[in-house]
């Protein structure tokens, strides 16, 4: 038995008390020695940290994050970037909403309808449905979080599903609407929770809060039901109300390597310039260039002009010292290290990031893109899909059968989802493996046929179109592409019964 132990054992018979809350001490002591990140000390003074929750560090900088994620977004290729390539990954030119009812009739009435409908979603007759997914899909990884609302148009003429969509940025929301209760609903953030923190509505702006208000009013919020909002934002932490701009962990790594950025460019155009700089013990100013007046302040101000082989002969006292230019050191190293991890905290990798594919070959861009799939299929699956577009397909149905467009039915509509195509690294290469996948059960061909974007109802029918009017042009027109009479090597397939159909206007060879 250790000394401390016997100890213990024997200040327990003394005062018990005493005795367990120091083995809990003891015990907490050797816990945070366990663990390096737990140590105090010189190392860790500069580890600040909180146990706070999500929702009261969100409250604290949601506006500043914000803003400073717009700023990079506005003022650096990085930030622009960044947020474009993860929307072009996830959302793409829409994710696609195609009916499955059983029912072909079914089913194309209401493509056509959803179709029609798509094409003039948006309140302001801006975007199409697809538009508005990316719209909103970088305004969420912009601003933390966007804002869809249903509007239903008082003019219906011409609208057989009177239904449209309002986009609005994360800061619609109230976020003074913050640990209360208002008008009797209890509030976080500007959201509006039930007992269990369920979602019962928001409470939002009529204008934006960054706008100018002209006349003078305070900015007033009003509270609408859920049904009626759809708020999009990427959980990252259970509990949490808001979301935050995908940029937020980047923010001061951003920053400082575009003010490197600035210094070294500064740096270089000074270094490009032949600069000479003069000393004289003449006590009133003098210059190597002209004597301009200023117009607009009226007075007398230097300025300074060097040539190419300019030769300028100094007054009495004066005595000239060029510049000596100095390399710019570390700067590349320090730069890509930088990028690289603004990149893996944005979930790029760095040629995605800089378009830099100096170094890259298939198997490095494959092995890239593997992770990056998964963050937006991740981001698709459990957002953007349950978040966004089942959302709208929900509101769709109901105005159109409200408005009789469409025939209610028990359970509702059956829909799939079809998320945008990745384009491959080496074509062949990605659709022979796909063709093994489809061949050996790993994928079915609906499956295989969705992961290029495409429905797989629609490719089946416009190819039986295709081989419909083939087979009715004159003079027996056969395409490469023609599974059923051509293999992939261009041999002639024999069609079933193992020999080719005779020309009924010409009589059998003997």
């Amino acid at each position: 038995m250790s000394r401390t132990a016997t100890a213990l054992k024997a200040l327990a018979w003394v005062a018990p008390g005493a005795a367990v809350r120091r083995a809990h001490a003891l015990g907490m002591v050797d816990g945070a020695r366990a663990y390096d990140g737990a140590r105090v000390g010189r190392r860790g003074d500069g580890f600040t940290a909180s146990s706070a929750s999500a929702n009261v560090e969100i409250a604290a900088g949601l506006a500043r994050l914000r803003s400073r994620s717009r700023d990079l977004v506005r003022n650096t290729s990085e930030g622009a970037r960044a947020i474009e390539v993860r929307t072009a990954n996830t959302i793409g030119t829409g994710i696609l909403a195609v009916p499955d009812n059983g029912s072909d009739r079914i089913d194309n009435a209401v493509k056509d309808l959803w179709a029609e409908w798509s094409a003039n979603a948006d309140v302001e007759g801006v975007n199409t449905f697809g538009g508005l997914q990316r719209l909103a899909w970088m305004a969420m990884l912009e601003g933390g979080d966007a804002v869809i609302r249903r509007i239903m148009p008082r003019d219906k003429t011409g609208l057989r599903v009177p239904l449209k969509l309002k986009l609005v940025e994360g800061d619609f929301i109230d976020t003074a609407r913050d640990q209360g209760v208002f008008e009797g609903r209890s509030s976080r953030l500007g959201v509006g929770l039930g007992p269990e923190d369920e979602r019962l509505g928001y409470w939002l702006h009529g204008q934006h809060p960054g706008d100018f208000n002209f006349y003078g009013a305070p900015f007033h919020s009003t509270f609408v039901p859920r049904s009626e909002v759809i708020h999009l934002f990427r959980p990252l932490r259970p509990g949490q109300v808001r979301g935050v701009p995908l940029l937020a962990p980047v923010l001061m790594n951003a920053r400082d390597r575009a003010d490197l950025m600035d210094a070294v460019l500064v740096k270089a155009k000074t270094e490009a310039c032949f600069a000479v700089f003069v000393e004289t013990s003449d006590g009133h100013a003098r210059s190597m260039g002209d004597v301009l007046k200023d117009g607009a302040a009226k007075v007398a101000r230097l300025v300074e002009r060097l040539a190419p082989g300019m030769v300028n002969y100094l007054r009495p006292g004066e005595k000239a010292s060029f510049a000596q230019p100095t390399s710019s050191g570390q700067f590349a190293e320090v730069y890509l290290a930088a990028a690289m991890a603004f990149a893996a905290g944005t979930g790029l990798t760095y040629d995605e990031l800089t378009g830099d594919l100096r170094q890259a070959n298939y198997s490095s861009l494959r092995a890239g893109k593997i992770i990056g799939r998964r963050l937006a299929l991740m981001d698709q699956e459990h957002v953007a899909v349950p978040q966004m577009v089942r959302r709208t397909v929900g509101w769709f149905e109901d105005a159109a059968v409200m408005a009789g467009a469409l025939r209610p039915r028990r359970g509702g509509y059956r829909w799939d989802y079809i998320m945008p195509s990745v384009d491959a690294i080496d074509p062949r290469k990605d659709l022979e493996a796909d063709i093994l996948a489809v061949r050996a059960g790993r994928m079915t061909p609906q499956e295989f046929i969705a992961s290029w974007g495409q429905d797989w109802r629609k490719v089946v029918a416009d190819f039986g179109t295709f081989y419909e009017v083939l087979d009715k042009t004159p003079g027996g027109i056969v395409f490469d592409i023609d599974a059923r009479k051509t293999s992939q090597t261009g041999v002639a397939q024999l069609p079933p019964g193992g020999a080719y159909p005779t020309d009924p206007e010409k009589p059998p060879a003997d």
